[in-house]
């Protein structure tokens, strides 16, 4: 079926064009029924307007805003290119900025989208600012951005659409399938989880699949700091220097995998654990090399966020949107 235009919901709701843009620019100067028919009629056929005649009408932004920790990061450029599938298809451009999972620079690159005056910002905040008690400062200061705003990839429990994936059933799933292969002693290599919300809610599935599994909780086998590779090297260094050593070790983002394969490669440890990352380890897979992985897909990640972004230009009243993705277990090598 071709896309429905504006034309024929004019057609459908018999009225003029005129007044199926008036619903979409300036609804307030449509009577109530006649409005409530043609937004039926949109919903319906699940129409989304160009972004660009919108922009040309009301003599707003095209640029949409896109707020992530690492521009680097092999993750954050696949979700870009989703992003960009939706955001191209509807004339929109896109403005990049890294917060570097830092509260201050989260800040400025807001600032930045403030003074831009984007049409809408993508989201992925910095902290775990509920945890930090900074959850309504945070709330108020994406509000006075004036736009729509989608928070990506972490929930913190803000009143605004948002897409991510279900990180703790994901960490438990990766537990309890190492415990079921015979794993009893099984390492986190974590970020800290009382200041990032990825961390915590990885942390918390840890722990989850840990109890179902029948297994105790061992402290010497938690290492929380930092996502950074450089983190994770000295994590697995310190590993391999254990009087009681794991048998797995779980990395929490792809970094934190580079960083202990880093160190397991120097130290001629490549057999003596059994590993899982969260999310893919792109180099591994272009060298054909198996490697266990919890699949977070962040293409369809971008996707889901710009349609949302879309959605909310169209119809800002509708309802919020909480979209839980899955992220399963990809196992190769035990």
């Amino acid at each position: 079926m071709k896309n429905i235009t504006i034309s024929d919901i004019a057609v459908k709701a018999g009225v003029s064009k005129a007044t199926v843009s008036r619903v979409l620019n300036t609804p307030e100067m449509v009577e109530g029924s006649t409005r409530e028919r043609i937004e039926s009629i949109m919903k319906e056929y699940n129409y989304t307007p160009s972004a660009t005649a919108r922009n040309l009408s009301k003599r707003v932004s095209s640029t949409v805003g896109v707020i992530v920790p690492e521009i680097s990061n092999s993750f954050f450029g696949t979700l870009f290119s989703g992003i960009e599938e939706i955001t191209n298809k509807n004339g929109l451009s896109l403005l990049y900025c890294s917060n570097e999972d830092n509260e201050k620079k989260d800040r400025m690159a807001l600032d930045l989208m403030r003074t831009q005056r984007v049409r809408g910002v993508l989201y992925v905040p910095a902290a775990n600012y509920p945890a930090m008690g900074k959850k309504k400062k945070v709330q108020k200061e994406l509000e006075n951005l004036g736009c729509p705003v989608i928070c990506i990839d972490r929930d913190i429990e803000l009143p605004f659409d948002t897409v991510h994936f279900d990180d703790r059933a994901a960490m438990k799933n990766a537990v309890i399938s190492l415990a079921n292969a015979g794993h009893h002693r099984i390492a986190v290599i974590n970020g800290n989880h009382e200041s990032n919300v990825l961390a915590s809610e990885r942390y918390k599935g840890y722990l989850d699949g840990l109890r179902e599994a029948g297994l105790e909780i061992n402290e010497e086998m938690i290492y929380q700091g930092t996502y950074k590779q450089s983190y994770a090297y000295l994590a697995a260094k310190e590993i391999f220097q254990k009087k009681e050593q794991p048998t797995a070790v779980i990395t929490c983002n792809n970094s934190l995998g580079k960083g202990y394969l880093q160190a397991v490669r120097e130290n001629g440890k490549a057999d003596s654990y059994t590993h899982v990352s969260l999310d893919k380890i792109e180099m591994l897979d272009l060298l054909g090399i198996p490697h266990n992985y919890i699949e977070r897909d962040s293409y369809e990640l971008g996707k889901r966020a710009a349609e949302l972004l879309i959605g909310r230009i169209a119809f800002p009243e509708k309802r919020i949107q909480n979209i839980l993705l899955e992220a399963p277990l990809i196992r190769e090598t035990y």
